[in-house]
């Protein structure tokens, strides 16, 4: 199963997935679907570089603390691919600061889960048309 298509899976199975660890292959598989270097992933999701590094040479599942920050990243492009029309588009968008977020990039707001709330709720209000 691809990480990608984890948010579309019944919140049961996304706790589970989450629970156990998502596999290695994660991170890359979400930094090649955004274009986006791992280890910019690492830095903006407050991951430990070498830890993370570590785990996909050993091909060991990431801990539930660090699967969860990974799935934010993946949560969050879900909900921009229904306003962008490519993942490079989400790219820029999770990388480039918005004054709505307190001129933070997208992408460093998931580092937290309040953070991720505030993402989730401004990519909800650009589906809407809900002026921000």
């Amino acid at each position: 199963m691809s990480v990608l298509t984890l948010a579309q899976l019944p919140l049961g199975a996304q706790i589970e997935a989450l629970e156990r660890g998502l596999p290695s292959s994660a991170l890359a598989e979400i930094a090649a679907a955004l274009g986006l270097p791992k280890a910019r992933i690492i830095k903006a999701l407050k991951l430990v570089l070498r830890t993370m590094t570590e785990r996909e040479k050993k091909r060991e599942r990431f801990s539930t603390a660090e699967s969860e920050r990974l799935y934010r990243v993946v949560r969050a492009r879900s909900l921009a691919r229904e306003i962008f029309s490519s993942d490079a588009a989400v790219a820029e968008w999770l990388s480039a600061a918005d004054r709505s977020l307190g001129d933070r990039a997208p992408l460093e707001m998931l580092a937290t889960d309040l953070g991720a709330q505030k993402v989730e709720s401004l990519l909800r209000a650009m589906i809407h048309g809900v002026p921000i």
